[in-house]
């Protein structure tokens, strides 16, 4: 009786046919990835700043000073005009209280938050001062952009109360 071969393996035909149709789905996989990766991105963001304002808000009242949320451009100083792109934010202890709202030597530095290099962030204010008494001194909607020049962003907004939300659905950039 003769033993028939058995073939093992997959010959060059199949295995290119494989890699290609892995190409093709990846290539179509791709744009949706990066618009995921940059929606996470300003989600995780918008998070950031909520986290931020709270934080801010919740040590003024524990600490009974005021404490502000600055927007900045460099990390180690406040932007002065609303409107104005930064690239992340200052949380500190405002026992200065200057116009407008500067970080000084006087005054406690809590955090300092940078944005992910794609994204920028802009205020009606530059920034918002809490008081101990549970209250903003000032309102503010922060917008936070794709530098990449995406229309679609994340708002976080601050009530007179104080209190801070992300507002729902996209914010015009």
């Amino acid at each position: 009786m003769a033993r028939q071969r058995k073939d093992r393996g997959f010959t060059a035909l199949e295995v290119l046919v494989v890699v290609a149709i892995a190409a093709v789905l990846a290539a179509m996989a791709a744009p949706s990835f990066s618009e995921l990766r940059r929606a996470t991105s300003l989600g995780s963001s918008a998070n950031q700043l909520l986290w931020g304002l709270h934080y801010a808000r919740s040590t003024a009242i524990s600490r009974n000073v005021a404490a502000a949320l600055c927007l900045s451009a460099d990390g180690t100083s406040c932007l002065t005009s609303p409107g104005t792109p930064g690239s992340g934010w200052l949380i500190f202890l405002d026992r200065q209280r200057g116009s407008p709202v500067q970080l000084n030597v006087a005054d406690e530095l809590l955090r300092v938050i940078p944005l992910p290099s794609r994204l920028t962030v802009q205020g009606t204010r530059a920034a918002v001062t809490f008081w101990p008494t549970a209250r903003a001194g000032t309102t503010s909607t922060f917008k936070l952009c794709d530098a990449a020049g995406d229309p679609r962003g994340k708002a976080v907004v601050v009530s007179q109360t104080g209190r801070p939300r992300v507002a729902e659905g996209d914010a015009a950039c």
